[in-house]
């Protein structure tokens, strides 16, 4: 899938100074900005030549044409300062205010508006500055266009395409989502020669794209024809590529399913699969092995390693189109919660009742029922979701994308999915598909994020679940010695392979959950003693390159913040690398 480039070019300051050679009286400002000149080189040569500041190079380009693609504030600045003409147009009838557009920064594209520039002018082809926004792939610059300028999507080029149409052309995937949230693009509507934004998809076998446009739209749309009679199904299988051959086979299939007027549902039957599949096949080696005899316990420990060997190398997402989350682990850890109980209350708890297990029991029933209590509410629950942008800090107005443009807090803060401007704790999850507040991580496990809303009940979870791995394989291992007691070493074992092969099996993988459990609560515990989340440590670690053993923090005040964070108050300092400061749970 293609992506937008890097949204700026090289800033005129961090390209290498060179004066050898260059003669300032001679070279046309044109092509200083072209050749990457500093931004001091620039300045000499309009002073040098004042009256070119408007002369146009090769295919009528001027010197803010170049700017604008260079991308940097300053120059552009530069120019309109010294009284460069912003709505001159190359040989295309292209103005900068169009490659500032392409380029996609808007607070250029806001330093051409407020000088003068025509959101209503239109090059050769017919296609306004909006156009060429989008086909830069900026959400940012369409953003900006929508929310301060009150620009529509459904402008039309001499061809009769829209913005959706140019996006598409380039499979800027969240310029299309963008384009298509909120009502803001037709999906059915074609272009002068009959082609929807899906024909223009196909054509380039963008499959995610094209997953995209039918969930917004229908499948009924792969069916449209063009004006040559040809449907987006067409066009894929006239397609010579093997990324047309395989999107057509999966366009092909929702084209003709039996709802074809509503949305596609999706890889139902592969995202069940894999969210049962531990489940299922844990039992099959169950049942099979449990038929063998003396082989049993081999067959058992095989398949299950080969089991376990499948789900640890499976990837974050679902190999389909539309890259749906991939819930085999939280599968694997259903599995293994069920499995469990299964085993415990059917084999174990009847042999080592009421003598061994009684007393227990008044302990265990209620963190179970607590710990499936908390296990629904992490599936089901908000993590935190946030859905205002941030105020600002002397006003307390929300900050919009004008904000951006006037330097006011920085791009990078911008989501492109939510359309927010979140506070510094907030990340967006691609996986949830939401903004979180306070993230701490995406829990491959529980299919949620953890944030601000259930991070607490995470902890609690974790800890709870470590004590009942520990607990299964204390008596688990106690049934295996009671119903064998009396025998050798050697008939002790055949005993086991022959006939306790699923409890064998659930002992060692509890075994190996609980140290991965007691690891992963260690960590937690420690990363709230700081008063930071996980994901705060992985942006330091990148930033500064720290280690966990370098921060020196007052016990005292670790113990603290791991009682705030408990008791749902705000943490009593955070470590900010050489100080504190106070944050939130």
């Amino acid at each position: 899938m293609a992506s937008p480039t890097n949204m700026f070019a090289p800033f005129a300051s961090n390209v290498n100074k060179n004066s050898v050679g260059v003669n300032f009286l001679t070279t046309k400002v044109v092509d200083a900005i072209q050749n990457n000149w500093v931004y001091e080189q620039i300045v000499q040569v309009i002073q040098a030549q004042p009256d070119g500041i408007n002369e146009k190079g090769w295919h009528g380009f001027t010197a803010l044409h170049r700017a604008a693609l260079r991308g940097d504030p300053a120059i552009i600045a530069l120019l309109l300062e010294h009284g460069a003409d912003v709505n001159l147009i190359n040989d295309y009838g292209e103005t900068p205010l169009m490659y500032a557009c392409k380029r996609g920064n808007p607070q250029n594209v806001d330093l051409f508006l407020e000088a003068g520039s025509n959101l209503d002018t239109e090059d050769h082809q017919g296609r306004k500055p909006v156009h060429h926004a989008a086909a830069g792939g900026s959400v940012h610059t369409l953003h900006y266009l929508e929310q301060v300028h009150g620009i529509t999507f459904d402008e039309r080029d001499k061809h009769g395409q829209t913005p959706l149409h140019v996006t598409c052309y380039q499979g800027f995937q969240d310029a299309v989502k963008y384009l298509l949230r909120k009502g803001r693009s037709d999906v059915k509507l074609p272009d002068s020669h009959g082609n929807l934004p899906i024909h223009i998809a196909c054509l380039n076998a963008l499959s995610e794209t094209c997953w995209t446009l039918l969930e917004i739209g229908s499948c009924q749309t792969l069916l449209i024809k063009n004006k040559e009679g040809k449907t987006a199904l067409d066009v894929l299988r006239e397609g010579r590529g093997m990324s047309h051959q395989y999107l057509f086979k999966e366009m092909d299939y929702w084209a003709h399913s039996k709802a074809p007027h509503l949305p596609p549902k999706g890889p139902l039957l592969s995202w069940y699969t894999l969210l049962l599949g531990p489940f299922v096949y844990f039992a099959l080696i169950i049942a099979v092995g449990s038929q063998l005899r003396q082989y049993g316990g081999v067959f058992m420990a095989v398949f299950t390693a080969v089991l376990v060997f499948l789900v640890s190398n499976q990837q974050h997402r679902i190999s389909h189109i539309s890259r749906w989350a991939n819930p085999v682990q939280a599968g694997a850890f259903f599995a293994g919660i069920s499995h469990t109980a299964i085993c415990y209350f059917y084999k174990v708890l009847p042999v080592l009742w009421p003598e061994t297990v009684n007393l227990s029991l008044l302990i265990l029933i209620p963190l179970a029922f607590i710990m499936v209590t908390l296990y629904y509410r992490l599936i089901t629950g908000d993590p935190g979701t946030c859905k205002t942008s941030q105020r600002h800090s002397q006003d307390g107005s929300v900050l919009t994308i004008k904000d951006i443009v006037k330097g006011r807090c920085k791009i990078d803060i911008f989501c492109v999915h939510c359309e927010l401007l979140p506070a510094e704790n907030v990340k967006h999850c691609k996986m949830c598909r939401r903004c979180v507040n306070n993230f701490d991580h995406h829990c491959q496990f529980l299919l949620s994020c953890i944030g601000h809303r259930n991070h607490r009940t995470f902890v609690i979870f974790i800890l709870i679940t470590t004590l009942m791995h520990v607990t299964f394989v204390i008596h688990a291992v106690r049934y295996i010695f009671q119903i064998n007691s009396g025998l050798d070493w050697i008939p002790f074992l055949k005993a086991i392979l022959m006939y306790e092969g699923w409890v064998c099996m659930l002992i060692i993988m509890n075994a190996v959950s609980f140290f991965g459990n007691l690891n992963l609560s260690r960590f937690q515990l420690s990363m709230i003693s700081y008063g930071w989340t996980t994901f705060d440590m992985i942006q330091r670690s990148r930033r500064t390159r720290f280690r966990l053993s370098s921060i020196n923090m007052k016990c005292s005040i670790r113990l603290r913040n791991i009682q705030a964070f408990f008791m749902g108050q705000p943490f009593f300092e955070s470590y900010q690398g050489g100080h504190s400061g106070s944050s939130s749970v």
